[in-house]
């Protein structure tokens, strides 16, 4: 492993610099997305039609265009768009995994990836899972399976979580390249061990507003590149079918969670590339990995992988 040798260049760049690289690490690295993030959105996609779905099933048997119809499908929608952003980091731990390691190998194996993602299983699970709030909302909505919808349930409930979960997503974006690249525990009782919290308050405290900006900036180009994918896909199916109805099952239950897990897998790669640009500008990593890399030919010297260590 060469440290001075990567296969994406460490320099800083600017937020359309780093959204073009992120296509174009998609193009080089499909496996990423094809694989490794289709690995996890399948399990949580299917969690998500099991407590959602019923919801426009029920309503096609009297009819989508309906009035009362109209309120549930905009519940339906709604849920299932914040399921998915609260499930993104944790369906693509797999694809962080691969990508940390892409950038100081051409194909890393994906037999390393799953042992890696295994390892810190308890670990990643439990803050990008539980904290982060991916699988409470499933849960919650499991048991309001069948209810009928609710203002303060269905509108104020997700409204709060939604804001919850940007302020925090918007202070603190990289916990899942802290605790799956950096490996940092949750916890300990030595002072001297960098734990996730501090790591991630030496990460993210000097760049809160500039991280916050970037949130907000990627959000609205990930909504916009939500409408293209969408539009696509249903002009697709016109022109294959026939169908430009978009009020229909198929639309529901296919098209529209399945542009969302793709606009998802992109904001996969956009955050870890953001990621690289904060610990550059922080930490002057390009210039620590050039020194780590002589110090390795020089004394011969192998450290550990600089994409699975804790920030030194």
């Amino acid at each position: 492993m060469q440290l001075d040798q990567t296969h994406v260049k460490v320099r800083l760049r600017t937020m359309a610099e780093i959204g073009d690289l992120a296509l174009i690490m998609v193009r080089r690295y499909p496996a990423a997305i094809l694989v490794g993030f289709a690995t996890g959105a399948v399990f949580w996609a299917l969690l998500d039609l099991l407590v959602l779905a019923w919801i426009p099933i029920t309503e096609s048997s009297y009819g989508l265009d309906d009035e009362e119809a109209v309120w549930e499908i905009i519940r339906y929608l709604a849920w299932m768009g914040l399921l998915v952003m609260l499930q993104a980091p944790v369906a693509g731990v797999l694809s962080t995994l691969y990508l940390g390691l892409a950038v100081f190998e051409q194909r890393p194996t994906w037999a390393s990836v799953r042992t890696e993602a295994k390892r810190g299983f308890k670990r990643w699970f439990w803050k990008l899972g539980i904290v982060r709030f991916a699988l409470p909302p499933v849960i919650f909505l499991a048991c309001r399976w069948g209810q009928p919808a609710s203002g303060f349930w269905d509108a104020f409930v997700p409204l709060v979580i939604l804001l919850w979960v940007s302020l925090v997503r918007a202070s603190s974006p990289f916990m899942p390249e802290i605790l799956l690249l950096e490996q940092c525990p949750i916890r300990s009782k030595s002072p001297d061990v960098i734990t996730a919290s501090r790591r991630s308050k030496s990460l993210h405290g000097p760049m809160a507003g500039d991280l916050s900006g970037r949130f907000i900036s990627v959000s609205c180009v990930l909504v916009i590149l939500l409408f293209s994918i969408g539009y696509s896909l249903l002009w697709a199916r016109g022109i294959s079918f026939g169908r430009w109805d978009v009020m229909n099952l198929f639309v529901l239950l296919v098209i529209y969670p399945f542009s969302l897990w793709c606009v998802a897998g992109i904001s996969v790669m956009v955050r870890i590339l953001n990621y690289l640009d904060c610990r550059i500008r922080l930490e002057g990593w390009e210039v620590e990995l050039a020194v780590r890399a002589e110090a390795m030919r020089q004394f011969g010297e192998e450290p550990l992988a600089v994409a699975t260590e804790a920030a030194s």
